[in-house]
């Protein structure tokens, strides 16, 4: 097709592998559950895709057909029959490369990507599933959020509703796993090899869950046993009577809700509590924060170490800190809160509030309405405001010029000022109107409106959710730029080498090839019609074949310029 790409949207194929992790199943399988169950829903998805594919494979016969016909009439024309049917079906190859087919709207999608990527959508927001075999990256949603799936190289996992599976390495199938039908029944199999499984509250043994390498109950919350690394944690009827115990002897820690607890970190502290909160008591023994500590509850505390010394009155309304790197004075929290030192710190809650720890700046105006977060590194500057839940911006800037000038300490040189930070990358989204992507090393720009999903871009609602209510999609990327809206009703295609092409499906339609090697312009798809190369004119009324006209003359023949 001269002046390949005119007339086509691009779609930021890419952009729909973001955050996957995946590659399909040896076997193919879209659905992967195990068992006369996972087969089950394995052949309804399979079939069901052999249908979609049918159709689509229907629709390219039609059009080669058209193709055949209108090559048999001998027009030679690059425009031989119309790709582009608006928001009904549209054959479509991207400013990215990507070839896509897409019908009924934004309801049903398939595109291939020049490097093995591909994509199918059909029907959204029921199925989806993307894949990046250069990368090992698959990922699928049914449904989303009811049940989604995604493998990274040797990794597997996926989710349906409160079920949730893990493979490690699926290319070894005496590998771990883990599955979760949470909170009631939990199996799997560790590293070395042995299985557990757990039926919740009878009893069982369940691994890496809640931050702990094993856990061991039975009629829970009668017994329980817990471990991480070399901490072991005994429970009867939890939170009442608890045990922590080291093999060494470095932590240990005993407790009986809520009349006594006592606990130990050889290294750090020794705390004691009696009817908790009301009475508690601490001593450290750490070198750089030796003393004691208490408080009784309501009433008051004391802060005595080598380090830091204050008073308590009405614990936590109104504390008096001093200490040699940080300073605190709450009067009433969380009112008025101010610290000084390590970091800085005053809040006046709920109306404003500012915190800085080294680069990293907080603010607040109206809690949790209004937020700002700022923070340097190097000679990069990022900026973060949020005005919940209509607004959110996120600024990134840099000023290379400025890094070369740093001394070894980071700090700026004297050789002259630092110059202005430039922007180059920002995401604005005014929920629920629009949202603007801007990154200027990537030399990429998009505008859409409208974008419901309130904060970020997940991959799964861009899959899924997102094209059913984008009805404005603006992308740019170097010289090329794409608008859409209302699904293809009106399309607006610029190249780099002045190719260009916009429609109003089906009123209008024009289009220019890259140099102006040709045009061609249409009335409700060929009421009236007419294309132009450099060696061929047709035009073409009521739908019928098209009519050659004399060639257009040329300023070589003597006869002047190019015909419009």
């Amino acid at each position: 097709m001269s002046g390949a790409g005119l007339g086509e949207m691009r779609s930021g194929f890419l952009s729909d592998f973001a955050g996957g992790h995946v590659r399909r199943t040896a076997g193919g399988t879209l659905f992967p559950l195990r068992g006369k169950t996972g087969k089950s829903f394995s052949i309804v998805w399979k079939n069901g895709g052999k249908f979609f594919h049918c159709v689509e494979k229907t629709a390219a016969v039609l059009l080669a057909a058209g193709w055949l016909a209108q090559g048999a009439q001998g027009a030679p024309s690059p425009w031989v029959v119309e790709a582009d049917w608006g928001p009904l079906a549209s054959w479509m190859e991207d400013g990215d490369g990507n070839d896509r087919f897409r019908a009924a709207g934004p309801f049903w999608e398939k595109a291939e990507g020049p490097g093995g990527q591909s994509l199918r959508a059909f029907p959204r927001p029921l199925w989806a599933r993307a894949a990046d075999p250069a990368n090992e990256r698959t990922a699928w949603d049914f449904a989303w959020p009811v049940a989604s799936g995604k493998t990274f190289g040797k990794e597997k996992s996926w989710r349906v509703l409160v079920s949730w599976f893990l493979d490690p390495d699926r290319t070894d199938a005496a590998s771990a796993y883990r599955f979760w039908l949470l909170p009631v029944w939990f199996h799997g199999r560790d590293a070395g090899g042995t299985g557990y499984a757990a039926l919740f509250p009878l009893g069982g043994e369940i691994r890496n869950f809640l931050w702990k390498d094993r856990i061991r109950f039975a009629l829970w919350p009668l017994w329980a046993q817990s471990e991480v690394n070399d901490v072991r944690t005994t429970d009867v009827l939890w939170p009442v009577v608890s045990r922590t115990t080291t093999p060494d002897g470095h932590r240990e820690r005993f407790r009986v809700f809520p009349f006594y607890a006592w606990s130990k970190n050889a290294r750090q502290f020794e705390k004691h509590s009696v009817l908790w909160p009301v009475w508690t008591h601490a001593r450290y023994v750490n070198p750089k924060a030796e003393g004691t500590a208490w408080v009784l509850f309501p009433l008051c505390g004391r802060v005595d170490l080598d380090s830091q010394k204050g008073w308590m009155f009405l614990p936590p309304v109104f504390q008096f800190i001093r200490g040699d790197q940080l300073s605190r004075t709450f009067c009433p929290w969380p009112f008025y809160q101010r610290e000084t030192g390590v970091r800085e710190k005053l809040y006046f809650w709920p109306l404003y509030g500012r915190r800085k720890d080294g680069a990293l700046e907080r603010r607040f105006w109206i809690w949790p309405l209004v937020i700002h977060e700022q923070n340097e590194w190097g000679f990069r500057k990022l900026n973060r405001w949020s005005v919940v839940p209509f607004y959110h911006n996120v600024t990134k800037a840099e000023n290379p010029a400025a890094a070369g000038r740093r001394g070894a300490e980071g700090a700026p040189t004297a050789e002259g000022p630092a110059e202005a930070p430039r922007v180059v990358a920002n995401r604005t989204k005014v929920w629920p109107l629009y949202s603007r992507l801007y990154d200027r090393d990537e030399g990429s720009y998009r505008l859409r409106l409208l974008d419901l999903w309130p904060v970020g871009h997940p991959p799964p609602v861009e899959r899924s959710w997102a094209p059913l209510w984008t009805v404005l999609d603006c992308r740019v990327r170097g010289a090329d730029r794409d608008l859409d809206v209302l699904w293809g009703l009106y399309r607006d295609t610029r190249r780099e080498g002045g190719a260009r092409a916009f429609s109003l499906f089906p009123v209008w339609r024009h289009e220019r090839a890259e140099g102006d090697e040709g045009r061609r312009w249409s009335v409700l798809k060929g009421l009236m019609a007419y294309d132009r190369t450099a060696t061929n004119r047709q035009v073409r009324f009521l739908w019928l074949g098209r009519v050659r006209l004399a060639p257009p003359a040329t300023a070589a023949d003597g006869k002047g310029e190019v015909a419009p």
